[in-house]
């Protein structure tokens, strides 16, 4: 469902500029930086359990861990996710900073007045890159965590999940054929001023997609949870233990996957502005 070829051309396109740190590292820091933006709030659940039991253990599946112990750990985690968060956004600014003074720096007065533009798009795409891979990465290991935990209630969301499929894919279909419009009459735009109408038209037609897009999120997530727990509940299912915590896994696991999917939207919708580059 991700436009693959607009995620190669904005890789192209990272890798064509110098001064930028390896994409491999960027992506590293911020993959490590999305799974820590979760893990400590599944984490704090079974803290909280705990606390309501009166309890001085912490269980974790069959383990169980002193109160104080998991408090600290709990804090050290906090602050490893706070330090990596900051140095992971600054390493997504910067880059960003170094490719426009870049541009800026070895570039013509009149080079910079008729590409900045696509150049200013083109580098946008590296922040949505980068912002996906940060949701998609642990999305990817929460949801896959979570139906190894618990296969049969996982294997209901995940049947679910395939009924989304069409209407998802009907509608990314009319979304790209929307912004590939919008890209066409883009190009045309300066040379032919009768354009602008169709071009208001398609944009407003691809912003209407989007909004329609960004905001299923919920919708799909929350209900397939709902429909999914409605039918493990019909089938007589077990949610004893820490099953509610992994069915939470499965919530926030998703939720990240839907948000990389939108940001791969994001960098199909700046596809035109990325094929200047391609060569």
């Amino acid at each position: 469902m991700i436009n693959s070829n607009s995620i190669a051309l904005a890789i192209k396109f990272y890798r064509q500029r110098q001064n930028t740190p390896s994409l491999g590292w960027v992506f590293a820091i911020t993959g490590i930086s999305g799974i820590l933006e979760t893990l400590p709030i599944l984490l704090s659940l079974p803290l909280i359990k705990t606390l309501f039991l009166s309890s001085g253990y912490v269980a974790l599946g069959n383990t169980k861990i002193e109160l104080s112990y998991y408090v600290v750990a709990l804090m050290l985690l906090l602050l490893v996710r706070l330090l990596i968060g900051i140095y992971s956004q600054y390493v997504n600014a910067s880059t960003r900073i170094r490719l426009l003074a870049d541009f800026r720096a070895h570039s013509t007065a009149s080079e910079r007045e008729k590409m900045k533009t696509v150049f200013g798009k083109s580098v946008q795409s590296i922040n949505f890159l980068l912002v996906g891979w940060s949701q998609l990465l642990p999305g990817i290991l929460f949801t896959l965590a979570g139906i190894a935990l618990f296969p049969s209630f996982g294997i209901i969301i995940l049947s679910i999940l395939l009924l989304w499929f069409i209407p998802m894919r009907i509608l990314k279909k009319q979304q790209d054929e929307s912004h590939e419009k919008v890209s066409a009459l883009q190009a045309n735009l300066e040379e032919n001023t009768a354009t602008t109408v169709l071009w208001r038209d398609a944009r407003f037609k691809a912003a209407k997609l989007d909004s329609f897009n960004k905001n299923l999120r919920e919708f799909i997530i929350v209900s397939t949870l709902i429909i999914g727990l409605f039918v493990a509940h019909a089938l007589g299912l077990s949610f004893a233990g820490n099953s509610l915590l992994v069915v939470l896994m499965l919530l926030r696991g998703l939720q990240q996957l839907f948000t990389g999917y939108i940001m791969a939207q994001q960098v199909a919708a700046l596809k035109g502005y990325l094929t200047e580059f391609s060569s």
